[in-house]
């Protein structure tokens, strides 16, 4: 039984770690990507695993504002491992993991987001195009990526990893440093949800 990360009290009454009954609001899952010695990408004096962190509670707040419920893999600088990320939504019974992470090149003119997913599971290839869909709606350069990973294997979960934006790209870069941009995609990844819902 997974046990409950410390949350910040902002959203903190919108948190759930139990299973979801008839009566609950469904529950979305975040994962935040790295956390630890993970840093991920470094770009400047950003370090990806605390922008993400900061991304993650921005669109967080965009469900719980469409009346989602949702629990975060970690909600601190801790290292989570695949297994317990992947745990945390398939036993909650949440209706969607998010993966977030962002990536990093050698040319700084690469641009564009990435969606990974599993194509043996048609919800998450649903989830993933809706997703891309959202995206390139937001001016962004969208490759879907099926992968063979088993953390993006879910029998009962939609799952998507996300790769919002190149760190590198100065334009994404100052993009991604924005609070109003985070909002943006939370709304798009509530509508990508709400597409493949049907609600």
């Amino acid at each position: 039984m997974h046990m409950p990360l410390a949350i910040p009290s902002l959203i903190a009454v919108v948190l759930s770690w139990s299973p979801l009954s008839a009566q609950d609001r469904p529950l979305v899952v975040i994962d935040p990507g790295h956390g630890g010695d993970e840093v991920g990408v470094v770009a400047g004096d950003v370090l990806e695993k605390d922008l993400i962190l900061e991304v993650s509670m921005s669109i967080a707040a965009e469900f719980v504002r469409a009346g989602y419920d949702v629990a975060f893999t970690r909600t601190r600088d801790v290292a989570v491992e695949w297994d317990d990320r992947r745990g945390l939504a398939d036993e909650s019974g949440a209706v969607a993991l998010f993966m977030l992470h962002a990536m990093r090149s050698d040319d700084p003119a690469d641009a564009g987001a990435e969606v990974y997913f599993d194509e043996d599971t048609a919800a998450s290839v649903a989830l993933a195009a809706a997703v891309g869909a959202e995206f390139r709606a937001l001016g962004s350069e969208v490759l879907l990526d099926p992968r063979p990973w088993p953390f993006l294997k879910s029998p009962t979960v939609p799952t998507a990893m996300i790769e919002v934006a190149h760190l590198t790209n100065p334009d994404e870069g100052a993009r991604m440093a924005d609070p109003a941009f985070h909002r943006e995609m939370g709304r798009a990844l509530v509508a990508a949800l709400e597409a493949v819902a049907g609600g």
